[in-house]
C-alpha cells in the first residue's frame, strides 16, 4: 500500500515537472485538453518562458485568466459566440524571409570565420527550402504545426459550443483572402465539423477579398482604409518607424558582443533583429532553435518591446486610424448580439493587424499614463500592451453573448451579458467597465452603449479613411446563422 502511494506521488510530481520545464510538452498535452486550466496556472507561475516574449512570432499560448469561469451559473447559457482569430503558426513572410536569407549569405560566405555563439551557423540549414521556401504558408510538421493547431482548436471549441450548432443547417465561417487564413479556416473546420464538412454541407467557408474596393464591408480594414495606407508618417508605416528607432538603440551592445563571433563582420541592427526572428520561426517549423540561446533574457525583453512598439503604432492605440478600423467588426457583432433570433457561432479568420485595431477600439489594454504612448528610446516595462499575450500565432478573441433567466424575484426576467476571452483566458470586463450581475461580464445594454459611443469617438470609417461616397459603409456579410 505504501509503495503504491509512493509510486503515484512520484508519477504525479514527474508529470508536473515535465509540464513545467518543457514547453513543447505543455503545448502537446495541455492544448486543447481539459488540463488547459491547470496548465495555464503552470505557465503563470514560471519565472521565464520565452514563448511569452516573442512578440507574436511564437506558438499559440494561453493568456492567464483573470478569473475562474469553469461553468456558468444555473439558468445561464451562451447564446452566441463571435471569434476573431489570427491564422495558425506559419513560416516567415516573404520580406522577413528575404532578410534571413541575406543574413545567412553574409555569415556563411567564404572566408568568414564564425566562432563562439555563432559557431553553429557554419553548418546550419535554413528551416525551409532555400530555393523554394514556404514563406507565408502554415507550418505542417513538428510540435507547433499550424495545420494541427488549427484542427485542435476546432475540436476544442466544438466541445465547448456544441449546443449552438444546428446540425440540420449549414454553418458559415468567414476568412479574409490570404491563403494562410483560408487554410487555417479549413483546418479549423476539419476539427469543428469533421473532415467531410464541405461534402456534407455542414459548413460553408465564405472568403472576403482583401481588396480596396470592399470599403467598410471587409474583415481587413487596413487594406481598404486609403488614408491609413497612404499616410507614411501616421498611417500603416508608423509602427515600422518606431521599431526602427528602437532597433538602433537596443541592438548596439549585442552588435559589440557578437562582433568577434561573427568573424569581425559589422552586423547591423536589422540583422540582429533577424537572428531573433529566426528563433521564433525555426521553433514554429521544427520545434526548437539554437538562435534562441544566443540572447539573454534582457535582450529578449528588448526584442519583445520592439514588437510591441510595431503593433502599438501600426494598428494599435498609437495609431489615429485604428479605432475606426476596429469599430467595423465590433459594431457588426454587437448588432448580431442584439438580434434575439440570431443564435449560433460566428468565426472569422484574419491577420494580427486586424485583431489589434479591435482592441484599440475597446481601449481595454490602453496605457494609463504618458498620453497612452510608448517611448522608442527606452523600454517601458510597466505597460498593458503585450503583443505576445494577445496575438501569438493562432491568437483569438472570443466574445460570448450570455443570457440568464429566472434570476431574483422576477421569475420571467431575462438578462443578457457579454464575456470576452483572450486566448482562452477570461478578461474581466466587469472590472474594466464597472459591470455587474454576472462575474467578469458586462450587461449587453451597457456594452451596446459603449460600442455606440466608440463609433462617435473614432468617427465614421469612410470619412476617417477618405473613401468616396459609393464605397460600402458597413459590414454586410455577417448575417444571422440558421435564419
Amino acid at each position: 500500500m505504501v509503495l503504491r502511494v509512493v509510486v503515484v506521488a512520484v508519477t504525479f510530481l514527474a508529470f508536473f515537472f515535465v509540464l513545467y520545464n518543457f514547453p513543447w510538452v505543455q503545448q502537446t498535452i495541455c492544448y486543447p485538453s481539459i488540463l488547459a486550466t491547470v496548465c495555464s496556472g503552470i505557465y503563470s507561475q514560471q519565472e521565464w518562458d520565452l514563448f511569452y516574449h516573442l512578440g507574436g512570432n511564437g506558438p499559440w499560448i494561453p493568456r492567464t485568466p483573470e478569473g475562474d469561469v469553469t461553468r456558468l451559473p444555473l439558468k445561464c447559457e451562451v447564446e452566441q459566440v463571435h471569434m476573431m482569430s489570427r491564422h495558425a503558426e506559419r513560416f516567415p513572410t516573404v520580406n522577413a524571409g528575404a532578410r534571413h536569407l541575406g543574413l545567412l549569405q553574409r555569415l556563411q560566405a567564404k572566408g568568414v570565420k564564425l566562432s563562439g555563439n555563432l559557431d553553429f551557423v557554419k553548418d546550419w540549414k535554413y528551416f525551409t527550402n532555400f530555393d523554394d521556401p514556404d514563406f507565408e504558408n502554415l507550418t505542417t510538421e513538428g510540435p507547433y504545426a499550424g495545420t494541427v493547431q488549427a484542427t485542435n482548436t476546432g475540436r476544442k471549441l466544438r466541445k465547448q459550443y456544441d449546443k449552438l450548432i444546428d446540425s440540420e443547417r449549414t454553418t458559415k465561417l468567414w476568412s479574409c483572402g490570404s491563403h494562410r487564413d483560408i487554410e487555417t479556416a479549413k483546418h479549423f473546420a476539419n476539427g469543428f465539423f469533421g473532415s467531410k464538412w464541405e461534402q456534407d454541407n455542414s459548413a460553408q467557408l465564405v472568403i472576403i477579398p482583401e481588396t480596396t474596393d470592399r470599403g467598410a464591408d471587409t474583415l481587413t480594414p487596413g487594406s481598404t482604409c486609403l488614408r491609413y495606407m497612404n499616410d507614411k508618417v501616421y498611417g500603416h508605416d508608423r509602427g515600422y518607424g518606431e521599431l526602427n528607432v528602437w532597433q538602433n538603440v537596443f541592438t548596439k551592445p549585442i552588435i559589440s558582443r557578437l562582433k568577434e563571433d561573427a568573424g569581425g563582420l559589422a552586423l547591423t541592427p536589422i540583422e540582429i533583429y533577424s537572428m531573433m526572428e529566426m528563433c521564433g520561426f525555426e521553433t514554429l517549423a521544427v520545434g526548437s532553435s539554437r538562435w534562441c540561446d544566443i540572447f539573454s533574457q534582457e535582450e529578449w525583453l528588448d526584442f519583445e518591446y520592439g514588437r510591441d512598439l510595431l503593433h502599438f503604432y501600426r494598428a494599435g492605440s498609437g495609431n489615429e486610424f485604428a479605432g475606426a478600423m476596429g469599430w467595423l467588426w465590433l459594431n457588426a457583432t454587437t448588432t448580431l448580439m442584439a438580434n434575439e433570433t440570431a443564435r449560433g457561432i460566428y468565426f472569422s479568420f484574419v491577420h494580427d493587424g486586424d485583431i489589434v485595431p479591435l482592441l484599440t477600439t475597446l481601449g481595454i489594454l490602453d496605457e494609463t499614463s504618458n498620453a497612452s504612448f510608448l517611448p522608442n528610446d527606452k523600454r517601458k516595462d510597466k505597460r498593458r500592451w503585450r503583443t505576445s499575450d494577445v496575438v501569438p500565432m493562432g491568437g483569438r478573441l472570443i466574445f460570448e453573448k450570455v443570457t440568464c433567466s429566472n434570476t431574483g424575484v422576477a421569475k420571467n426576467l431575462r438578462r443578457t451579458y457579454v464575456r470576452l476571452f483572450i486566448n482562452d483566458g477570461v478578461f474581466d470586463l466587469e472590472k474594466r467597465m464597472k459591470g455587474g450581475g454576472l462575474a467578469y461580464s458586462v450587461g449587453f445594454a451597457q456594452w451596446a452603449d459603449m460600442v455606440r459611443k466608440k463609433g462617435e469617438q473614432f468617427g465614421k470609417f469612410k470619412e476617417v479613411c477618405g473613401l468616396d461616397n459609393e464605397a460600402p459603409s458597413s459590414i454586410t456579410f455577417l448575417q444571422p446563422q440558421y435564419q
